[in-house]
């Protein structure tokens, strides 16, 4: 019995998966306002849940000490959309090392 659903293929024969490896990804340049997830550092060596729990940094890519902390990405987002507008920078999302452009706030050239 034959269906009309689409056949698997392997990631490697599928074309947009090659578009994909051969594509720039976004890096993160000088200036740039970062807004990281990252897992929150545990503190008790048995906690009561084992579910990951996260926090988001807000840095400026390539100053020391610029990193501040949230708890949930609402604030988080909102300092950092704030930080970049003042200072006319991109503001990138990052997770698992993948990059992600939020806004862009540079001056059209």
């Amino acid at each position: 019995m034959r269906t009309n659903r689409p056949r698997m293929q392997p990631p490697a024969q599928v074309p947009a998966e090659a578009i994909e490896r051969l594509s720039p990804r976004l890096k993160l340049e000088r200036g740039d306002i970062a807004l990281v997830r990252e897992p929150l550092p545990r503190v008790n060596p048995r906690p009561l849940s084992t579910e990951p729990q996260w926090r988001f940094r807000v840095c400026i890519e390539g100053e020391r000490g610029s990193s501040q902390f949230f708890t949930s990405f609402a604030a988080a987002a909102a300092r950092a959309e704030e930080i970049a507008a003042e200072r006319s920078a991109r503001l990138l999302f990052v997770e698992d090392g993948v990059v992600a452009l939020l806004a862009n706030y540079r001056p059209p050239m």
